[in-house]
């Protein structure tokens, strides 16, 4: 797999906006130096980007037409300033009529016009144009600007030199976007080639009157609209196959051996120019070879070979086909321009090799569940466990979740084996393979700590799940597809219907085609039973699941051909089955497949015996119908038009509505609640259900829901079970006046009576801290050296390695150590601001929340440099900004805002009302931590004395000596004399204890006691140099100190007992230019002995120089 990324800038949209500059007609223009676009940069100053169609094609551009990958990172900085990620986040999402937010998005349309922005990226300055976003990019309200030499290049190569007029610009922008999605490129240009790619038409079905619960909109043309709810009896149109396709065996293997250097995979989600999908690998040349078919039919009326066919896609994955046709194109041609452009296949996402045995659980899945206790979790089992919950033969829920805890913390031999089985695994790293060969050969080394924080760390992990729902159950997860059989039947019955002859093959193959609510899910790792459950995310209301039986029997031509995906799950394309998991579709959307008869069963209580049907769609529990929003048609060149596509779309409200519904469901689906509470919360919960579909969707549609009934008119209290879920996902980051996470979860915990919560969600996080408490863990102990390693089985083992072997392998380590510490610091994504939320909270505590944003805050010192920052800091804390009187706060302000700030911000600062003085402290301190992480990245490989040795003259040496001698005691001497001067007393018992410590120091310690003493010495080729090294080192002593703690100037004599033990004469040498004092020796040493005391007041004594 080829390791392509590139660096790309991500800038503040805020940060931006507070260097622009209001024009005439009331528009803003931006023109950033270097200095204030580095200011706007978020994170680590760039984002290693994976490689994706768009940067290949800037690349291009760049490089011209016949650019090819170099090695790894060679090109990773080339777009640097060619392409630049700019976050929109807090700028769309508000509908306040403040001025404040209005200045703020008109100052956004302004990004959007013609005349871009310009930024310096340190290569001059450059005008940037607002381009495209992919699904992921809008959801987090970011898009992309690019140079504006290569705007007009990359979109004719982007859009394949088609023109596009009115259109739905939110669509341009989905498919459009396709380019911004990162994969793996497979570069062979023959691909191209319409005998090879064929596109065929999507079959239609109609399921009748179908009991719905939809939306009807405002009627407006608004981009936000209002929603009511219908229920209704319908009938629907089902798109079949929608998204998916097919690849041949030949195919697979050449594009998965390029990606990951074998062929594991059968199935490849794919993204081409305007093509968007998955393909699942099947025989079919030999499958209609088999059969006697010898071509197909695209969906233009083409016969094509089939021997010929590589890649079969549908009408629904070709997003481009309207456009291509508006501008009189064939398919022929738009593959000519694909390779024009060299454009090629991408690979954005595989199947899973491994197969599974176990899926996970959410809490939104158990609380639409109808679920007794005992079924959940009996009474009467014990809160933890002394042995496994399989020596009880009963089944519940949350037993195999229990389980794998126990095995993880007292389960010996598990705890071994869970580190074997990764050579059996494709997907182990090769750090996991090699521990576990270590295994096989001792089991023992389990208990050494490498083995027990791993161990460690999944218990914690499945308690932390187990808390919040993820129950481990019986089940997968996989692609949804339709039924394939019937997609090769599709294939055929278009070529009956030119040539009769084939009706019996069409027939033959429907033999084999499901015409009910079954599934095929070939090569479960799980038991097989008589149903299973199919859901999907989001999952808000009980509508949202579907129960499907076993394909039976299976037959010859679906072993024979589609019984190696067993990634797949296949349903009937022409049932609603889709459409009830939350309008779900077959380009790689993936559900779980619950196989656990205990759920399954729970599932299938939600409907009424009488009246449930196989296809879902006349059951008692009406499909909730997702309505397709009528799309706004503007025109692709018109910049405000744009600007407008993508404003709607920059705000994700998934997770605020997805809450929303969840507390409704509590009481929806708790029989304690009264049945007009549960009617009107369910009612509301099924609404909110279609709601977060139309949500998802307006990213293509441009039509966002009004829900202003549902996240500001409280009508249900919040659930205890997402009060716990916020805890957690805050973490355990807090300031020092704030609880730590553990005791805001003690708090939480003996805040509720768990004794009244009835709901077995809500229950949970109770439930998982009964278990860590009630559980005995093994205390592992690592095993003696003779029981890991045959060498050590020996006598004396240690004396035999030479001393120096021993030594060169303990810093070998330590530096290895050292390097991969350092390694992942600088991997590690430091948070950044991290007292954001301390100041909105003080805001919010002062109702200034809708006054004032962080962002604005902290954007008002984007001129500050490092060391301003750094001064600021300084100034804060010595001056007691905290303690300030209203007055000498007014005069600090004045003296250390930018001179242009608005008073209101002063205000704001001075107020220290709710904590407000640690406002600006956090804000100075965060950009100060910023600043000072961003330097120490810089110099992050750097060894401690590295820094040290750059100061040094290129003509000055060092020469180090260590040497073991008598200690030096001076310290000890000089303390001894220090507290005798300073007695108040003459008393002569006090005086002869101070002699005999003077003796016993001199005679004893400083003559029979030896230390390791390192002297520096230092030549230079003048006296100048010898000088200015002297200073160095002097400045080193007074400042950072990394290389340097401490250091002496010697006494001549001194100088010369150290070259005694190295030269074999006493005689001084006049050819070794040393620097020595040259005072009287006795009163000049007191002296000297008393200035070292005093430097090194509260040295611990016995430290050697």
């Amino acid at each position: 797999m080829k390791n392509i990324r590139y660096m790309i800038h991500t800038l503040s949209a805020k940060a931006i906006m507070s260097f622009s500059k209001e024009n005439e007609d009331g528009s803003y223009s931006f023109q950033l130096s270097q200095n204030e676009t580095d200011k706007c940069k978020l994170n680590r100053n760039y984002l290693l980007q994976d490689d994706m169609p768009i940067c290949f094609q800037a690349m291009c551009v760049l490089k011209g037409n016949e650019y090819k990958y170099g090695k790894p990172f060679q090109d990773d900085e080339a777009l640097l300033d060619i392409l630049v990620y700019i976050d929109f986040s807090g700028i769309f999402d508000r509908y306040s009529q403040q001025k404040k937010y209005t200045d703020r998005q008109k100052k956004a349309e302004s990004m959007f016009r013609p005349e871009g922005i310009y930024l310096d990226f340190g290569k001059g300055a450059h005008r940037y144009l607002a381009f495209e976003r992919s699904g992921s990019m809008s959801r987090a309200a970011k898009i992309s600007f690019v140079r504006e030499d290569f705007y007009e290049p990359l979109r004719h190569r982007m859009m394949l030199d088609m023109h596009i007029g009115k259109c739905q610009l939110s669509k341009l922008y989905a498919y459009n976007g396709l380019m911004f999605t990162s994969g793996h490129r497979y570069e062979d240009m023959s691909i191209w080639d319409g005998k090879r790619v064929v596109v065929v038409d999507n079959p239609k079905s109609l399921v009748y009157e179908a009991n719905i619960v939809t939306v009807k909109d405002d009627g407006s043309d608004n981009s936000m609209r209002k929603y009511t709810r219908v229920e209704d009896v319908a009938d629907i149109e089902v798109l079949e196959f929608d998204g998916e396709g097919l690849i041949s065996p030949s195919l697979a293997d050449k594009i998965d051996t390029d990606y990951c250097g074998q062929h594991i995979h059968s199935s490849f989600q794919i993204r081409m120019p305007y093509i968007k999908g998955v393909v699942h690998e099947v025989d079919f040349k030999s499958m209609l070879s088999e059969l006697g078919v010898p071509y197909i039919i695209d969906l233009w009326g083409n016969k094509h070979k089939v021997r010929d066919v590589d890649l079969i896609l549908t009408k629904s994955m070709f997003k481009g086909y309207g456009w291509m046709t508006e501008n009189g194109l064939t398919f022929d041609e738009y593959l000519a321009r694909c390779r024009k452009y060299r454009h090629a296949l991408y690979i954005s996402g595989v199947n899973q090799t491994d197969k599974q045995e176990y899926t996970e659980l959410n809490y939104q899945f158990l609380n639409t569940v109808s679920m007794k206790a005992e079924e959940f979790r009996p009474l009467d089992l014990p809160d933890g466990w002394n042995v496994s919950p399989e020596t009880d033969s009963r089944h519940w829920i949350t037993k195999a979740t229990e389980t794998q805890y126990y095995d993880y913390v007292a389960n010996n031999h598990y705890r071994v084996q869970y580190f074997i089985d990764a050579l059996d695994s494709f997907e182990s790293s090769d750090k996991q393979k090699q521990l576990a060969r270590i295994l096989q050969k001792n089991h023992l080394f389990v208990n050494e700590p490498i083995y027990t924080a791993e161990l460690d760390g999944k218990a914690k992990k499945v308690l932390e799940k187990y808390a919040l729902g993820r129950l481990v159950i019986s089940g997968d997860n996989r692609y949804l597809s339709g039924d394939l059989m019937r997609f090769i039947q599709s294939l055929v019955k278009t070529v009956s219907e030119v040539d009769d002859k084939y009706m019996g093959v069409v027939a033959r193959i429907g033999q084999e085609c499901s015409s009910q609510a079954v599934a095929y899910a070939p090569g479960a790792a799980y038991p097989k039973g008589d149903k299973y459950t199919l859901l999907r995310n989001p999952h808000i209301a009980r509508n949202e699941e579907a129960v499907v039986s076993p394909i039976e029997p299976i037959g010859y031509l679906r072993n024979k051909y589609l019984s190696h995906l067993n990634y797949v799950v296949m349903v009937d394309s022409r049932t609603l089955i889709p459409e009830r998991l939350g309008g779900a579709d077959f380009d790689g959307d993936m559900v779980k497949t619950i196989a656990d008869p205990l759920l399954n069963e729970c599932v299938t209580r939600n409907y009424k015996e009488d009246d449930f049907d196989p296809f879902s769609h006349q059951s008692n529990i009406p499909l909730l119908k997702i309505p397709s929003a009528e799309p706004i048609i503007r025109d692709a060149n018109d910049w405000q038009a744009r600007f407008e596509a993508v404003k709607s779309t920059f705000s994700s409200r998934i997770g605020q509505i997805c809450n929303a519904a969840f507390d409704r469901s509590i009481i929806a689906y708790d029989e304690n609640s009264t049945a007009a509470e549960r009617n009107r919360c369910r009612e509301e919960t099924e609404t909110l259900a279609i709601l977060v579909g139309l949500e998802i969707d307006s990213a293509k549609s441009g039509i966002k829901p009004d829900l202003t009934e549902y996240l500001t008119q409280k009508t249900v209290g919040r659930s205890i079970f997402l009060k716990y879920k916020n805890l957690m996902n805050d973490g355990d980051e807090h300031e020092w006046y704030e609880k730590t996470l553990k005791q805001k979860l003690d708090a939480y915990h003996d805040s509720v009576n768990w004794n009244e919560v009835s709901s077995n969600v809500e229950r949970l996080p109770y439930l998982a801290r009964l278990l860590e408490q009630n559980t005995p863990k093994i205390k592992p102990k690592p095993a003696a050296d003779n029981e890991l390693f045959t060498f050590a089985e020996k006598d004396g083992w240690k004396d035999a390695i030479p001393a120096e072997d021993m030594d060169y392998m303990r810093a070998l380590i330590a530096d290895y150590e050292e390097i991969l510490k350092r390694a992942r610091l600088l991997n590690i994504e430091r948070k950044t601001m991290t007292h954001r939320n301390d100041i909105e909270r003080i805001l919010y505590a002062r109702g200034q929340e809708n006054t004032f944003t962080t962002d604005e805050l902290y954007n008002l010192f984007a001129h500050y440099d490092m060391d301003t920052i750094a001064k600021f800091r300084e100034d804060l804390t010595i001056s007691e900004w905290h303690l300030m009187t209203e007055e000498e706060r007014e005069i600090f302000l004045f003296a250390h805002l930018p001179l242009d700030t608005p008073r209101e911000y002063f205000d704001l600062f001075a107020d220290f009302r709710h904590g407000g003085y640690r406002v600006l402290g956090d804000i100075i301190c965060d950009l100060d931590d910023a600043f000072q992480y961003e330097e120490t990245k810089k110099h992050i490989f750097e060894r401690k004395g590295d820094n040290f040795y750059r100061k040094i003259d290129a003509n000055t040496e060092f020469f180090f000596m260590t040497l073991k001698e008598p200690q030096k005691i001076y310290n000890q001497a000089a303390a001894v004399k220090y507290r005798y001067n300073k007695l108040k007393l003459s008393d002569n018992d006090l005086n002869d204890l101070c002699n005999n410590q003077l003796v016993m120091l001199r005679e004893v310690v400083g003559k029979k006691y030896q230390s390791i003493h390192q002297y520096m010495i230092l030549k230079a080729d003048s006296m100048e140099s010898l000088l200015a090294a002297k200073i160095t080192i002097q400045t080193e002593l007074d400042s950072s100190g990394l290389f340097i703690k401490r250091c002496i100037p010697l006494y001549e004599d001194e100088i010369l007992d150290a070259l005694a033990t190295v030269y074999s004469t006493s005689k001084y040498n006049d050819n070794v230019e040393v620097m020595v004092r040259k005072q009287a020796k006795d009163k000049e040493k007191q002296e000297a002995e008393r200035d070292i005391m005093t430097r090194n007041n509260g040295q611990e004594e016995g430290d050697s120089e």
